[in-house]
């Protein structure tokens, strides 16, 4: 028998039940999202997507290993600082407001929103949420060649956010 395996050098930066801002590699800009991993496998999403011309929110589990367009995880809180459940991260997630009719790119901004509802509820701690969106997007975009099945996504510990 013949078993196919890959094995994914995984960042130390990376850690188990850690809360990151998720870049995934499309035409233009990544989109981004909020991803709860559960261990270097899998893990819980929370984003906006386009859904028949109009952006909704979404929470489901995600792959992080394998992914084709994972290519970024910026770690905005660390396990060791105290746990997110899936559930409190769907919990306040979901009460973010969604610009249904929004132009392309509203997703970094909906994020942007969710961590600062996270920081009110005292989940993290946030400095200033433009200097994360900045980092954010300067960290993703060198990252596209990170967004294939044979590499785990490129991580990196927040300056602005833990």
């Amino acid at each position: 028998m013949v078993i196919n395996a890959v094995l994914f050098i995984v960042n130390q930066s990376f850690t188990e039940g850690s809360l990151y801002i998720a870049g995934f590699a499309q035409l233009g800009e990544p989109h981004a999202a909020l991803l709860l991993s559960t261990d270097n496998i899998t893990g819980h999403i929370v984003h906006i997507h386009a859904k028949s011309g109009t952006w909704a929110y979404q929470f489901r589990p995600q792959n992080l290993s394998g992914s084709l367009t994972l290519s970024t995880l910026l770690k905005i809180h660390d396990v060791s600082a105290g746990t997110i459940t899936p559930e409190q991260l769907d919990a306040v997630a979901s009460k973010v407001e969604v610009n249904s009719n929004a132009p392309v790119g509203e997703c970094l901004k909906w994020v942007k929103g969710a961590v600062e509802a996270l920081h009110s509820e005292g989940l993290v701690k946030l400095g200033s949420g433009d200097d994360l969106l900045e980092e954010f997007s300067t960290f993703a975009g060198g990252n596209r060649a990170y967004a294939t099945s044979s590499r785990f996504p490129n991580v990196m510990e927040s300056q602005h956010c833990t």
